[in-house]
């Protein structure tokens, strides 16, 4: 394999001892065919194989190379559509299904680490979105009611009992999930795949999935140096599935930014005195956790310019000390790129899309449980239990636009901080007039 190390992030340096898979060399037949060897496709996989089916699963770099090795590691509820929207869009009825089915999802995510006995890479309890901006008198009673809709489990928090916690004035109400929970995730994909394999999953890395044809009731993908015939092909490669399917033209690749501090000290846990995962609710916010007793992990922006910034360390600096000047001077010892895949609708890409060819894609960086949601109904699909992976189909697969539709989604996500950042000014204005 031409590059073994996984790039640098402080997941990669915390990261298990894992062994290199080999490439697929040769023909194989199975069950099921997988692209993709992050978080959907080897939830996929693994709930297959404790179905009984036989599985091959290729990956072009390694297991959790991509997104699923570099995010938040935020495991909660819900998706990048906003909850409102979906209710708009299909209805009350529909959009508590669809949430609950993201429920399920984080269900199997905290259900695999304790059947894989590996709750060390559990880090901690409890998720807080917080407004940056007065959501008025009335935000407990509208909370309680959407959470009545959906079935969900979070409570408002008033924004005296978020900034005893969070010392900031930036920070005004916020949600409160106990269910919801933080994970090493690269380490999460590098058990998931070991799991896989000890149930019979063929896992091969550095092999990439470059033709897909339909042959009679199977499917033929072919690979550098193999081939596999199976009955059902899942793509579950987000943002990089290649040319090998019109899929791949439903999926944006949009970046966002991670950064891990040095430590801290005691001023770390002066200014935040909370140990869940926190995640303003902004367009493309900020979201950060405290990791390894003293460090901050903060990630943030999102921008469908792919390139990794020059200054980008600096970056991730100003935008922390803007939430907590108090911090002072801090060093950011790691900080990284990650490529999440978006639909124009913001919902994933999950269903049969063809006899036999199904999609588990494009997450919208929400995407720890929201994986393991779509490999279940995808997985409930393939064995005929159920067609639960009907819920999605109103989102379809549609392009995304290509360079044109990079450039559009761009502009609505600038137009969308704009309007986020005029809020802000509006509302400290009014303060300040009242004061005066």
């Amino acid at each position: 394999m031409a590059d073994t190390d996984y790039p640098a992030s402080w997941y990669a340096a915390t990261r298990d001892a894992t062994p290199e898979r080999p490439r697929l060399n040769g023909r194989v037949a199975a069950d099921v065919a997988i692209v993709g060897g992050g978080f959907a496709g080897l939830h996929t996989a693994r709930l297959l194989a404790m179905r009984g089916m036989k599985v091959v699963l290729v990956e072009r770099q390694r297991i959790g190379w991509g997104a699923s090795g570099r995010n938040g590691g935020f495991v909660g509820p819900g998706f990048a559509l906003r909850t409102g929207a979906l209710i708009e869009r299909l209805g009350e009825d529909h959009a508590r299904q669809l949430y609950a089915q993201s429920q399920r999802g984080v269900e199997i995510v905290r259900s695999s680490l304790k059947e894989m006995g590996r709750s060390d890479i559990l880090m901690g309890w409890g998720r807080l979105s917080i407004a940056r901006t007065d959501q008025g008198p009335d935000f407990a009673e509208r909370s309680r009611a959407l959470a009545k809709k959906l079935g969900a489990t979070f409570e408002p928090w008033e924004t005296d009992q978020v900034r005893a916690l969070l010392v900031t004035p930036r920070y005004f109400q916020g949600l409160h999930d106990a269910q919801g929970f933080q994970v090493h995730p690269l380490n999460l994909a590098l058990s998931l795949a070991a799991d896989a394999e000890r149930l019979g999953v063929q896992v091969h890395e550095g092999t990439e999935a470059r033709s897909l044809e339909r042959r009679g009731i199977e499917w033929q993908l072919r690979t550098a140096m193999g081939e596999i015939t199976a009955r059902h092909v899942v793509l579950a490669g987000n943002a990089d599935l290649g040319r090998i399917h019109r899929l791949s033209g439903a999926v944006l690749p949009v970046a966002t930014y991670v950064a891990v501090t040095g430590k801290l000290g005691p001023r770390l846990g002066e200014a935040i005195r909370w140990r869940g995962a926190i995640a303003d609710t902004r367009r493309g916010g900020d979201y950060y956790r405290i990791v390894d007793d003293d460090r901050l992990l903060w990630g943030g922006r999102i921008t469908t310019d792919t390139r990794e910034p020059a200054r980008l360390r600096a970056m991730m600096r100003a935008d922390i000390l803007s939430i907590y000047p108090q911090l002072g001077e801090l060093e950011i010892e790691y900080a990284w790129p990650g490529i999440m895949g978006y639909a124009l609708h913001r919902m994933p890409q999950v269903g049969e899309i063809e006899p036999g060819l199904w999609a588990c894609t494009a997450f919208g960086g929400h995407g720890v449980a929201q994986t393991a949601a779509g490999a279940d109904a995808v997985a409930a699909g393939i064995t005929h239990e159920d067609d639960r992976w009907r819920l999605f189909a109103p989102f379809g697969t549609a392009w995304a636009g290509g360079a044109l539709g990079r450039v559009g989604t761009q502009l609505v996500y600038w137009k969308l901080k704009a309007s986020d950042w005029w809020d802000e000014k509006r509302q400290a204005k009014n303060a300040e007039t009242l004061r005066t």
